[in-house]
């Protein structure tokens, strides 16, 4: 195969990245795209057919498919892809409940297909570099870390189902908190044990948490918070990693620069100046679609796998029945997933 065909399902703000991440990438051909809202499928490219049904793409000549559509919709769309033999690139979170993950990662297993659920913070040139100079000793070994996204809604024109618990299936912590969670197993290296929480609604009042605190407690014996908000007044997109060492500390601003306290002093490296936020999420969607293409085409398993990805909304939803219930929630073995 020297030319993945892919369609994307979905076609709002998430899949319009994704068709542009499939039509720049010189190795492989985005032929098709189906939304239910036809006004998202005027001015696709020449070349590009036009679907009002994802079913009605799933039975066109394709290879692979993005889907990018809601949450409560993720488990019924991939295990019809799956079952029409088409790869699969699901945007995160894989569902809302492990009972849906399990059920695709065995379809897709079954098929002997490739699942990958899309986490762009591992492609993000700023978090790279920083888990790389971790990796390579520049602050000794992890003490400690924390994480923080806080976001105002209406920066991105967000949907009002992502408040909606039946379409969304959380607010602020699986929405955006699933990102934080993957990316602190990436740079500690290790699979958490517990969780503990609060949430709350103090923002928009819906029925998904808009904001929230979340202490994980790993395997190793390390610890990190997350804190997260949705913001109902303007302010400015704070997602930044700490990461504290015993010689050292390294904070990553995310879309923005990394800073590494040492005993060389401080270094600090600026990623980006002038460039619109979608132009920095497209960065990260660019990298897992050619991961994707390229685990398809070599027959490997894609990094971070599927399973891993499922392993981040397990700690997500541990910190749910934290939350509700007040007590400190066992993971257990999560290499039964």
């Amino acid at each position: 195969m020297t030319e993945l065909r892919a369609g994307v399902i979905g076609h709002g703000y998430t899949g319009k990245l994704h068709a542009s991440a499939w039509l720049a990438n010189p190795h492989a051909a985005l032929t098709a795209v189906a939304d239910s809202d036809a006004s998202r499928l005027a001015g696709l490219p020449a070349g590009v057919r036009g679907y009002s049904a994802y079913e009605q793409l799933l039975a066109d000549d394709l290879d692979a498919v993005s889907i990018c559509l809601p949450t409560h919709l993720h488990a019924e769309a991939t295990l019809e892809a799956l079952a029409r033999g088409k790869h699969v690139l699901l945007e995160k979170p894989i569902a809302d409940n492990l009972r849906d993950a399990r059920r695709m990662l065995m379809a897709a297993k079954a098929k002997g297909l490739t699942f990958y659920v899309g986490m762009t913070h591992r492609f993000y040139p700023e978090l790279r570099e920083a888990k790389a100079q971790i990796d390579a000793g520049a602050i000794g070994e992890i003490v400690a870390a924390n994480d923080c996204v806080l976001e105002h809604l209406g920066f991105l024109n967000v949907p009002q189902w992502y408040l909606e618990k039946k379409f969304a299936g959380g607010g602020a912590a699986l929405t955006s908190g699933v990102h934080l969670v993957d990316r602190l197993r990436w740079f500690l290296g290790d699979d958490v044990r517990a969780v503990a929480g609060r949430a709350g609604n103090s923002y928009f009042g819906a029925d998904v948490e808009d904001s929230g605190q979340m202490f994980l407690y790993f395997r190793s014996g390390l610890s990190a918070q997350i804190t997260f908000a949705f913001m109902r007044e303007e302010h400015p997109l704070v997602c930044d990693l700490q990461v504290i060492g015993t010689r050292g500390s390294l904070t990553v601003h995310t879309w923005q620069s990394y800073e590494l306290w040492n005993n060389s002093g401080r270094q600090r490296k600026v990623f980006y100046t002038q460039e619109p936020h979608p132009a920095k999420v497209q960065a990260g969607i660019a990298g897992e679609v050619e991961e994707f293409r390229a685990s398809i085409v070599e027959g490997r398993t894609p990094w971070p796998s599927a399973e891993e990805s499922t392993r981040a909304v397990q700690a997500i939803l541990a910190y749910y029945e934290s939350a509700a219930t007040g007590r400190l929630i066992e993971i257990g073995d999560l290499h039964a997933v």
